[in-house]
């Protein structure tokens, strides 16, 4: 009897089940390309572009409501860019206005038959005074212009 419970003991540490974990050193590798281009692009200075976005915020932090559609490669001249540093690329993305930008962007643009907003002029509204919900408002206005063609520059 006793035999069969150690038999049965090692029979269960033995079958039991086990993970194995391999770790190994690894770092990103940064790869960029880079081609000169020349675009050619016709703006329509007759007509304007306007477009409007806005996100509810709950703590500041988790969106609620508002856009979800966001104009890619939007580059802002405003602090948090890519040039903006590393700081400020944290402020930027806890204020949140970049992206609902890039939506007010892609909403002026989505009107239209237009491939970029030329010289975007934004007005921007934050509702900060309630420390539990912020409210963004974007509105963009600019002028249409459709890529004619992209050339290698050499």
């Amino acid at each position: 009897m006793l035999r069969g419970v150690i038999l049965l003991v090692l029979a269960a540490f033995l079958g039991s089940c086990s993970s194995i974990n391999k770790s190994h050193m690894n770092a990103s590798i940064g790869i960029s390309i880079s081609s000169p281009m020349d675009a050619k692009i016709d703006v329509d200075m007759t007509k304007k572009l306007v477009g409007y976005a806005s996100g509810g915020y709950l703590f500041h932090l988790l969106k609620v409501s508002g856009d979800s559609k966001y104009a890619d490669g939007i580059a802002f001249n405003s602090p948090g860019g890519k040039e903006g540093g590393f700081f400020n690329g944290i402020l930027n993305a806890i204020s949140k206005v970049e992206e609902i930008k890039g939506a007010a962007a892609y909403n002026a643009i989505r009107t239209s038959d237009a491939d970029v907003l030329i010289n975007p002029q934004y007005i921007v509204e934050e509702g900060n005074w309630n420390p539990f919900y912020k409210l963004i408002k974007v509105k963009v206005t600019g002028y249409p212009g459709k890529v004619i063609s992209i050339k290698n520059q050499r």
